[in-house]
């Protein structure tokens, strides 16, 4: 399973600048692109300090939301594949 790979590593996040207005995160990427992240992201990205493990994020996201494993694992799979692609998180 992907997960079991991917709960090791360590998310850094990479960009020029954040803003929360509202419930919405704004993200201007290293090559200036302008992103818009919900609560859900946000919370995802504040976390990502380069220090907590994915699996260490999870248990955070378990704890605050109301979701089981299986599902915030498969979310958790599509969310950084998408952050990756947006240059917002690297995973070492």
């Amino acid at each position: 399973m992907i997960f079991a790979w991917l709960k090791d590593k360590i998310p850094h996040c990479s960009f020029v600048k954040k803003r929360i207005n509202d419930d919405i995160l704004i993200v201007c990427s290293n090559d200036l692109m302008i992103y818009y992240f919900n609560a859900t992201a946000a919370f995802f990205i504040q976390l990502a300090d380069g220090k907590t493990t994915v699996d260490e994020i999870k248990t955070q996201f378990v704890k605050n939301y109301e979701v089981s494993e299986e599902e915030l694992e498969t979310d958790f799979i599509d969310m950084i594949r998408d952050l990756q692609w947006k240059g917002i998180v690297t995973l070492e």
